[in-house]
């Protein structure tokens, strides 16, 4: 997938221009609270697109650190950020290199729309990088879209499947819950899931 030609072309559906709704009513619920997370968590949020949801994860008291690989949408996500008075950083970087420069340095790994855009053979490797770069403990919060079946035109998003799961983040995290997403937009519905994971060991 042709990240930067996408942006460029405004070929974006994942973009809801809007902090993601269900994860806006998550941290609502207060439902983050109860995971065992420091009061001021480290947060990443890989393929973090024009920051949206940086700034709601700001706004509930964490430390933010978004990644994306295209220039042009890591200046837009900042932009954003300094828009909305919002704190946190961005940083132009491949998901799949974060492990040697970012080591242990998170409590929390926010997925929503990453995970979704790897093919299957790649996912595994992802999974680990993201265990590699949360700390102990760490969490991996995961809102995971489409999930249960096929998207049309076959993907990017690709969809996500128990097993595929099961067989990527499974061998490094623990499943600590899962759960339906509220509040998701028009076309979602239905298709997104919560999934926490705990860092084994």
């Amino acid at each position: 997938m042709d990240w930067v030609r996408a942006y460029s072309e405004r070929r974006t559906p994942w973009d809801l221009s809007m902090v993601t709704p269900p994860l806006r009513a998550l941290l609502r619920s207060g439902r983050h609270l109860h995971w065992g997370l420091p009061k001021r968590a480290r947060v990443a949020v890989p393929g973090c697109g024009r920051g949206h949801d940086l700034r709601a994860l700001s706004a509930a008291g964490m430390r933010v650190t978004g990644f994306d690989i295209v220039p042009d949408v890591v200046d837009e996500a900042r932009a954003l950020l300094r828009w909305n008075r919002a704190s946190g950083k961005v940083l132009c970087r491949d998901v799949l290199g974060l492990a040697q420069e970012f080591g242990e340095s998170f409590d929390l790994v926010y997925d929503y729309t990453c995970f979704a855009a790897l093919p299957r053979y790649l996912r595994k490797s992802y999974a680990l990088e993201m265990r590699t770069i949360l700390d102990t403990g760490g969490i991996l919060l995961q809102l995971a879209f489409p999930f249960g079946g096929p998207v049309n035109g076959g993907g990017p998003p690709y969809p996500i499947l128990l097993e595929d799961l099961a067989e990527s983040i499974g061998p490094w995290f623990d499943l600590v819950e899962d759960f339906a997403a509220e509040g998701s937009p028009t076309g979602r519905a239905g298709a997104e899931r919560w999934f926490v994971w705990r860092v084994r060991g």
